[in-house]
């Protein structure tokens, strides 16, 4: 068997490294459009979700110039902020922010002759982020649908929030009270669940993964209050 020095050793290993960290730099550069052309896809077929509109990687880009009519940003006054877009705003940043200094996103929609305000959120489950989407109607009160995902919850319980059917609940729920509060939605537990137009049914072994939900939904959706008032149809 042939000795090979330490310093051939060495030479050969740090070598080596090197041909797969510049290979693995290579790959990734390589895929990098690629990645962020997916990720912009799956963004626009989760707002899509929030109207009902189910979309392929294939025809998203065309459905959504077809339905989403614009993004803006608006700070909590109300007022646009020219020159910003919704799509490049980090919310993870934003929600640290006061609220006079935060930015906030949304998307003006338009299906079968009805006009939507779609809002991405985003707040803490019991394992990592929770993030999502809420279409509202032109009353911007009453919830037209929702899309909501998890970077790491725990599959069969807080994992369901991206289930069709948890989501459902939230249709036709509304965010502000008969004397005009905004109250938000609640995930009650089902043991103290009671249905009403501002609740929805927690999931089962879920509650931690619920309640970042719930969280999530009212300091994402309050600072849109001045807004909401200043466009509500009726």
């Amino acid at each position: 068997m042939k000795n090979f020095s330490n310093l051939y050793i060495f030479c050969f290993s740090s070598a080596l490294v090197l041909l797969v960290a510049v290979a693995l730099s290579f790959t990734s550069l390589t895929l990098s459009d690629k990645q962020k052309a997916n990720i912009e896809t799956e963004r626009k077929q989760n707002i899509l979700l929030t109207l009902g509109i189910a979309s392929a990687a294939s025809d998203a880009e065309a459905k959504y110039g077809q339905y989403i009519r614009q993004g803006v940003v608006i700070k909590t006054d109300g007022s646009v902020v020219d020159g910003e877009q919704p799509e490049k705003l980090d919310l993870k940043k934003e929600n640290l922010k006061s609220p006079e200094e935060r930015l906030l996103p949304l998307y003006l929609a338009e299906k079968d002759g009805k006009t939507f305000v779609v809002i991405p959120v985003r707040g803490a489950g019991l394992w990592g982020p929770i993030w999502g989407n809420v279409a509202l109607a032109d009353d911007l009160n009453t919830v037209y649908g929702t899309t909501f995902d998890h970077q790491g919850e725990t599959p069969g319980l807080g994992a369901e929030i991206a289930t069709g059917e948890f989501q459902k609940q939230f249709q036709q729920k509304k965010i502000f009270d008969d004397a005009h509060h905004f109250v938000s939605i609640a995930v009650e537990k089902s043991g103290s669940y009671t249905a009403n137009n501002h609740t929805v049914d927690a999931i089962s072994g879920g509650t931690l993964t619920s309640k970042g939900l719930e969280d999530m939904l009212r300091n994402s959706l309050e600072p849109y209050q001045t807004y909401f008032s200043q466009h509500k149809s009726n």
